[in-house]
């Protein structure tokens, strides 16, 4: 029976390549959910910075109708920190680049954790909005609306909307990191050479390679 050839110096290691679609499928689930933790710090960041209810003040005059006096915006961040717990999400994406193996499931459960929050924040303050806004208004904690005056308020949706999708997102990214996070590729391997490169041999006469005849 032949023997087998013996390890050139630029052959693979025995073993590399026996899994690639493992190893593939881990740096996919990886990049997707890296993708979906800034798409959801965004979503939500953005979304907390609209407004969440609009009041109008006006007042009626005898014989000409309602005379319009002012207005304000409520937005998310004025009525929960909503933009801080968002950008929270900056900060674990740090900790995926910085952890490895099981440690990210730390992280994966920071951010099932925090995109609960702020689906949970995000309902709730998009539910109380029109009565926080009436009841400031009535208060003359707005500014641009008189104390005493008509009001009339507006709820938009698009803001909590966009809270809830970047809060989904980020608790799916949890997700992810507790169901593959320990087989995740490590980020700095991206920068370390292949194991399989072949070693760089001398000259024959043995002078540096950068030094001319």
């Amino acid at each position: 029976m032949a023997e087998p050839a013996a390890a050139q110096p630029g052959d693979p290691p025995a073993g590399a390549g026996r899994h690639p679609g493992a190893a593939g499928r881990a740096r996919s689930s990886l990049q997707v959910t890296l993708a979906a933790v800034v798409a959801g710090v965004l979503l939500a960041a953005v979304g907390a910075g609209r407004p969440w209810a609009r009041v109008s003040a006006a007042v009626d005059l005898p014989g000409l109708g309602r005379a319009r006096l002012g207005g304000a915006e409520l937005t998310g961040n004025d009525l929960a920190p909503l933009g801080g717990l968002a950008l929270l999400g900056l900060v674990l994406l740090v900790g995926v680049a910085v952890t490895r193996g099981r440690g990210r499931w730390a992280v994966g459960l920071a951010l099932l954790a925090l995109g609960a929050v702020l689906t949970v924040q995000a309902l709730a303050g998009a539910a109380g909005a029109r009565a926080e806004a009436a009841d400031r208004a009535r208060r003359g904690e707005l500014q641009g609306v008189p104390a005493g005056t008509g009001t009339q308020v507006t709820t938009p949706l698009a803001g909590p909307a966009l809270v809830v999708a970047g809060g989904l997102l980020l608790a799916a990214a949890g997700v992810e990191a507790l169901r593959r996070g320990p087989r995740w590729p490590a980020l700095g391997d991206a920068f370390r050479a292949p194991p399989d490169r072949a070693e760089p041999q001398p000259s024959g006469d043995g002078e540096p390679p950068w030094q001319g005849d």
